[in-house]
């Protein structure tokens, strides 16, 4: 993956299959960094890798399904 990706905006729709459904609380603008999520009234920091390489497409894969 490469170190360069658009900025991901706070409040942007997440998917993981073990919690569900979730969103960022901030705004992700290195891939280095680590970011809120909130999934089902639960704050969990995250590493900005994790929410780019899968739990956004998991979110995208559900929207076209």
């Amino acid at each position: 993956m490469s170190d360069e990706f658009k900025v991901i905006q706070p409040t942007t729709t997440v998917y993981c299959k073990d919690r569900g459904e979730g969103w960022t609380l901030t705004g992700i603008t290195n891939i280095n960094e680590y970011t809120s999520v909130m999934f089902n009234g639960v704050r969990h920091t995250l590493p900005a890798k994790e929410i780019i390489n899968t739990l956004l497409p998991a979110q995208l894969e559900r929207e076209n399904n």
